[in-house]
Order: C-alpha cells, then structure tokens, then sequence
C-alpha cells in the first residue's frame, strides 16, 4: 500500500508529461509565417520549420510524410533557403544547372524585386528529385529558396512545396 500511491502519482505525471508533449510536437507542424530581417516565407501544415539547423542554411524545413518503398527512409520534401554572398543571378543559375536539369525558367516582378522561378529534375542515388527554386538578388547577394520533392511525393506535398516556394518573398 504504501507504493500504491507513489507509484499511481508517479503514472499521472508520466500520462501529463507524455500528453504535452504530443501537443507540442503537433504545433510543430501547424502552419506559421516565418519572418526574419530578410524574408518573409509561410510554412503550411505538414511541414517542421528546423530551428537547429546546418549553419550554411538561412531555413531548413521538411515535411512530417515520408515517401513510400524504396523512399520510405526520405521526406516527401525539404525545404532549404540559402544566402549566398557577392554572387550573381547567372552564378547561381549556373551552380543549379551543375546539379540538376532544368525544366523551366520563369522570371516574374513582386514589389518591384525581380526573381526567377526554376523547375528542375535531379536524380540522386536512383531516385528521382523535383526540384523548384526561387532566386532573387539583393544588393550583391542572391537569395535561392529550393524545394526538394520526392518524384513519387503526394500531390498535396507537391502543391504545399510549391506554395512555400511562391509564398517567398525578400524584403
């Protein structure tokens, strides 16, 4: 009798505990406007923005699925922003051709700052990659926002990947 009560206190706060946590990593994947001194981004439901994340990166998102068979070990997409500094539009189109064929090339204006909206495959160890960036320049740095989508991705990851990418914006 006398661990009864202990053991039982012991058990509620274990069931506490494991319930907030559940709860907090469930807001994780909620949606939310990421804001920084120079970007704007929304990051849709589905997706965990990486807090400690690879210094080379500005952003660092995934998505909570996972892909299916031989990419059950991947997410379904990522989400990488870089910085790269004192390098040109054509620098930076060039170090993405390196890696990946491009599919499309689009530029369009948003607030007066020119960007260009690239599509590209990539394959990487047998699988295949789609790959969507947003670049612009800013004083003489360029700013690339990529989505990397697995090939066999859902639709819905695909269009939340896209709309990360269209929701880009540098200020």
């Amino acid at each position: 009798m006398e661990l009864l009560i202990p053991g039982l206190i012991l058990v509620a706060l274990m069931v506490y505990a494991s319930t907030k946590i559940k709860k907090t990593a469930a807001a994780a994947f909620e949606p939310e406007t990421i804001e920084t001194d120079e970007f704007v981004v929304e990051k849709p439901e589905g997706f965990l923005n990486v807090l400690n994340h690879d210094p080379a990166l500005d952003l660092d998102m995934y998505s909570r699925d996972f892909g299916v068979e031989n990419t059950a070990n991947i997410k379904q997409a990522r989400v990488e922003m870089r910085h790269y500094r004192v390098c040109t539009m054509n620098e930076a189109i060039k170090m993405i051709k390196e890696n990946a064929t491009i599919k499309s090339d689009i530029a369009e204006i948003i607030n007066e700052r020119k960007y260009r909206l690239v599509e590209a495959e990539r394959i990487e160890k047998g699988i295949g990659y789609r790959e969507i960036y947003k670049l612009t320049e800013s004083g003489p740095d360029v700013f690339e926002l990529k989505a990397i989508v697995l090939e066999d991705a859902s639709d819905e990851i695909s269009q939340k990947a896209d709309g990360i990418v269209l929701s880009f914006i540098v200020k």
